[in-house]
């Protein structure tokens, strides 16, 4: 359980760097990109992120839930701290956390991430146990490219650019987990289901 604590939290703060790096960047492709990268060592130290295990079987409801809020936190202290020490990433958040606004839009948003998240994390059957964390580097970077171009909402993402705007509606967060999870096991449905 204390794995779910640490680690929890370093996942939630590689993801909050990858947030400042995307608006360093000025978003597009670049930031989507190197946004990635927060993913990647997500993955390759095996940092526990909510959006990329919340299907998995061997984690139970209160570690899922656990893991979610260490995410989050991890997210916010680096969003708060980055807000003081780069005020311009603080001013490039604001109009990003502000077009979250409307309830279902999120909802929507927050599903179609957790299908790219589900995508960029899980490896399908014939890869399982071939492939090193290094070679699963274009599955993050192709699932997190789809998710920030898209303009999908990924729920510890939003966390991070929460704190660094210093602003969003109580009920995003939560809200875009809920998404994000639902996408996750509605494609793992749609994809393990067996062929008839």
């Amino acid at each position: 359980m204390k794995a779910v604590f640490s680690r929890g939290f370093a996942a939630g703060l590689l993801i909050c760097m990858g947030c400042i790096v995307f608006l360093k960047l000025g978003g597009g492709i670049p930031g989507a990109l190197f946004f990635s990268a927060g993913l990647f060592f997500v993955v390759q130290f095996d940092a526990q992120l909510f959006t990329g295990r919340v299907t998995r079987p061997d984690y139970d409801p209160l570690q899922k839930l656990l893991m979610l809020l260490f995410n989050v936190l991890g997210a916010g202290v680096c969003g708060l701290l980055a807000s003081v020490f780069l005020p311009e990433v603080r001013e490039a958040a604001v109009p990003l956390v502000a077009a979250y606004a409307d309830p279902l839009r999120v909802l929507w948003q927050s599903v179609m991430c957790g299908i790219c998240m589900y995508l960029a994390t899980t490896l399908p059957p014939s890869a399982e146990g071939k492939l090193a964390p290094a070679d699963r580097l274009p599955f993050i970077v192709y699932g997190v490219a789809l998710f920030i171009l898209s303009a999908y909402g990924h729920s510890i993402a939003l966390a991070g650019y929460a704190a660094l705007a210093r602003s969003i509606a109580w009920w995003v967060i939560p809200l875009a987990a809920a998404g994000n999870a639902l996408g996750s096991y509605a494609v793992r449905f749609l994809l393990t289901t067996k062929k008839c």
